[in-house]
């Protein structure tokens, strides 16, 4: 299932006037269980799960700003229902999510439960992030950790495209911007005439226990390329063509104070690609202050760290 047979489906049922109940059309023939789209007599988009009527199960309506979620005990319907019209985008990524999830279930306990905690998991991304504008800075330096993810999945670094999800932690306040199995992975972008790249504390060079740790430098062109926006939905369209997670991307997103609705405010800073280069952290050689090497006095140490003189720690290079 893909977003654009969604609005193939949606551009049907809108060519129906209603006056009541819904308007609606079966999701997929293969699915296992009878999921619907359809819309009101309001024009609020729904997902509708139609039970089998014996089906008695344990139910509380719950209605929150954006959705809201009930049962209807007359048909044995259980409606998801979109409130806030605004959402449309992320709405269809729930609905393709919903379908990955339950497709395949043909035990209605099953499906059922997973309906309903698929609402709940999604809730919490139908929301307003515009309380604050992110610096260029803070957004280059988001679109280097995207672009490395976005190669990752590409390359497919981890057997399961969760786990690849997983591995991006830095928007949770992990020490390193990946973590995986056997190293971790510090990110830094910077503009291609810059020598030098920002060490921000102590920690974020530090090793941890018998881990290598990678430092990426992604270099790029300004004002030419393509935006965060571009990236982020990329992304999402190979996460949702591998049925992948899609909420553990949107979570990172929101910790770094991104959705889907917010991210086209900054499509006028552009990032253009020209090199990757990865440096071996691990080397007892490798010029840097950590945590470890510094007197308890000292604290939140800031330096720049001079690119140019790291050749002989080089592990990779890309040039695009």
């Amino acid at each position: 299932m893909e977003i654009a047979e969604l609005h193939i489906k949606w551009n049907i049922i809108s060519d129906y006037e209603i006056t009541n109940g819904y308007k609606s059309i079966i999701l997929s023939p293969q699915c296992k269980s009878n999921l619907y789209l359809g819309v009101n007599k309001d024009s609020n988009r729904c997902l509708i799960l139609s039970l089998p009527e014996n089906h008695n199960i344990n139910f509380r309506t719950v209605i929150k700003e954006k959705l809201s979620i009930e049962l209807f005990i007359d048909t044995n319907y259980i409606v998801l229902k979109l409130i806030d019209n605004s959402f449309y985008e992320l709405f269809d990524d729930l609905i393709i999510s919903m379908y990955n999830r339950i497709k395949d279930l043909s035990d209605v306990n099953y499906y059922s439960k997973e309906f309903i905690q698929t609402f709940y998991k999604w809730n919490e991304f139908f929301n307003d992030m515009n309380s604050f504008l992110l610096s260029c800075e803070n957004i280059k330096g988001l679109f280097g950790e995207l672009f490395l993810l976005q190669s990752y999945i590409d390359n497919m670094e981890l057997p399961n495209i969760n786990d690849i999800l997983n591995s991006w932690t830095g928007p949770f306040d992990k020490r390193h911007d990946f973590t995986l199995d056997q190293k971790d992975i510090e990110v830094k972008t910077k503009t291609e005439s810059k020598v030098d790249v920002t060490i921000s504390s102590e920690y974020q060079l530090e090793t941890n226990l018998d881990k290598e740790l990678e430092l990426v430098v992604i270099s790029v062109i300004e004002n030419e390329g393509y935006s965060i926006q571009f990236l982020i939905k990329e992304i999402k369209t190979k996460i949702q063509l591998r049925s992948g997670d899609y909420t553990l991307f949107l979570k990172a997103l929101n910790l770094k104070g991104i959705d889907l609705k917010n991210a086209g405010i900054y499509n006028d800073y552009l990032f253009k690609p020209v090199s990757q280069i990865t440096y071996n952290c691990t080397s007892l050689n490798f010029p840097k202050i950590v945590r470890s090497s510094l007197l308890k006095e000292i604290s939140k140490v800031k330096y720049n760290l001079r690119i140019s003189a790291l050749s002989n720690f080089i592990t990779s290079e890309l040039h695009f």
